[in-house]
């Protein structure tokens, strides 16, 4: 009796000890389900019913974690959601403000709103990074985080509250507080396309000229310079070509005073 009642006791002892190892290691140290719906229901127009779908979203790669099947939990498949449901509302909104503007028009003015920079402006105004794990670096979280972790949350609100919730959010936090359409039709989306289209409208011949700048060490680097009538304006150097292409078109646009002269 007494090897019977010894053998149980360890089997219980080592059930609990391996769970309590997979809790230790697998699972994200964060807020108690309760302290995040309290903290979700201050940031969000409503309360959050199904509170797994926001762990999920606030769940960063970098945690690494998996379920019980071995397949890996983050929120990247939130932030693909919540990318498409952002587009759809702000497509909407436009759709509905701008009755008279052609298809190019209303990309671009989305374009406007939904890239990253701003997302990114969003997702910190909300302070959402705080609802993560505290010990996380921003380097370690990437500089992209604030936005991501935005796209996350409206996926998460769509799955939990339908297109009407997410649009409500969407609204409440970004429509509403930040997008006046006067001042958006004046701002520059790219400034690369604004030459090119104001070279074109003047009669002025325009090209970039890339080149691989090799002083950099092992990193790769671009400089373009950008040329009207065969003549340098200006030039910009980075890792990206594409964005080496804007920092010199930027600075030819201010160069040439064109936000004075039109």
């Amino acid at each position: 009796m007494a090897d019977i009642m010894r053998l149980s006791f360890l089997e219980n002892f080592n059930w609990f000890l391996l769970n309590f190892i997979k809790k230790l290691f697998a699972l994200p140290v964060r807020s108690k389900p309760h302290q995040l719906k309290g903290k979700l229901e201050k940031l969000l127009p409503f309360k959050p019913q199904d509170i797994s779908l926001y762990e999920e979203a606030l769940t960063h790669k970098i945690q690494n974690l998996k379920d019980q099947e071995g397949n890996k939990v983050n929120n990247e498949r939130l932030e693909f959601l919540g990318d498409a449901i952002i587009e759809s509302v702000i497509s909407e909104f436009l759709f509905k403000e701008m009755p008279r503007a052609k298809e190019g028009e209303l990309s671009i003015m989305r374009s406007k709103i939904v890239n990253r920079k701003h997302l990114n402006e969003l997702g910190q105004n909300l302070k959402i990074t705080e609802l993560l794990q505290k010990h996380f670096t921003s380097t370690q979280l990437g500089k992209n985080i604030n936005g991501n972790l935005y796209e996350a949350l409206v996926g998460a609100i769509f799955l939990d509250k339908g297109y009407g919730g997410a649009k409500k959010f969407i609204y409440k936090s970004m429509i509403d507080p930040y997008i006046d359409l006067e001042k958006l039709n004046k701002k520059i989306g790219s400034y690369k396309s604004f030459m090119i289209e104001w070279a074109q409208k003047n009669h002025i011949p325009y090209r970039f000229e890339a080149q691989e700048d090799v002083n950099k060490g092992k990193k790769n680097y671009f400089k373009v310079n950008f040329y009207l009538n065969d003549k340098k304006i200006s030039y910009g150097r980075s890792g990206s070509k594409k964005k080496a292409e804007e920092i010199s078109a930027r600075r030819a646009y201010y160069t040439m005073n064109l936000e004075q002269n039109g």
